[in-house]
């Protein structure tokens, strides 16, 4: 399972990654900005995320928008409702 950890603060991030490296490789980002970049290259490298865990305040761009934009790339790129990328908040 490739996981992406967004979350601005840094033991919770400490703490998500070493949780959830259990259950396959984990990416971290600091923000939504961060997070969208590494959703994309992910995506153009066909190596797509199955998992993220979005935190709702960072600073840059909150989760909120980060899901927007999330789903807003997979529905440009044709990704099917059901294959998308699970999000949890």
């Amino acid at each position: 399972m490739r996981t992406l950890i967004a979350e601005d603060d840094f033991l919770s991030r400490k703490f998500m990654m070493r949780f959830l490296s259990r259950y396959g490789e984990c990416d971290v980002t600091v923000d939504g900005s961060e997070c969208l970049e590494a959703f994309t290259m992910a995506l153009d490298a066909n190596e797509g995320y199955h998992l993220i865990c979005l935190d709702i305040m960072m600073p840059v761009m909150d989760g909120y928008e980060t899901l927007k934009k999330v789903r807003e790339i997979e529905a440009k790129r044709g990704i099917p409702e059901e294959s998308r990328v699970k999000i949890i908040m």
